[in-house]
């Protein structure tokens, strides 16, 4: 009979790359939800996806029928039922028997910084968007065509 520790060294372990699984829209496109399937879990029932969800998001209220574990990677989101919101780096559990409607605020970015002239006068907001402009322009100066290479 095979040891525990012979038996665990026959166990594969596997490693989904983000890059190689992308985003689709939940049931329609601009739907204001996306995700990424990253293991369907056929043999247990357990699956792990990733979400990214618009600002001013609102899912229609559920009922969650087994265990969540959410990891927020970014931005804000809350239930409207409770009194929290979860941000960048909080990890929320839900039992099973959880009914609530989830939402994520209009107001949902988390800026890195704003850059002022002389004068005092707003020039740029150091944000994905303000970065994209930047990189844009340099590209533009060089003459040169957005990588494809660059994620969403």
């Amino acid at each position: 009979m095979a040891t525990q520790l012979e038996q665990a060294s026959e166990v594969v372990t596997s490693v989904v790359h983000g890059a190689d699984v992308p985003w689709v829209w939940m049931g329609f496109e601009n739907s204001g939800i996306e995700m990424k399937l990253l293991r369907r879990g056929r043999e247990d029932g357990v699956y792990t996806f990733i979400n990214r969800f618009a600002p001013g998001f609102m899912a229609p209220r559920h009922l969650h029928l087994g265990e969540v574990h959410a990891w927020t990677m970014e931005g804000c989101w809350c239930y409207l039922e409770y009194d929290w919101k979860a941000h960048a780096g909080d990890y929320v559990y839900e039992p099973a028997d959880t009914i609530h409607t989830l939402y994520v605020p209009e107001v949902n970015v988390e800026k890195g910084l704003d850059l002022y002239d002389e004068n005092g006068e707003l020039f740029m907001t150091q944000d994905g968007a303000g970065l994209e402009e930047l990189y844009r322009a340099g590209l533009a100066e060089q003459g040169l065509d957005w990588p494809d290479a660059i994620l969403p």
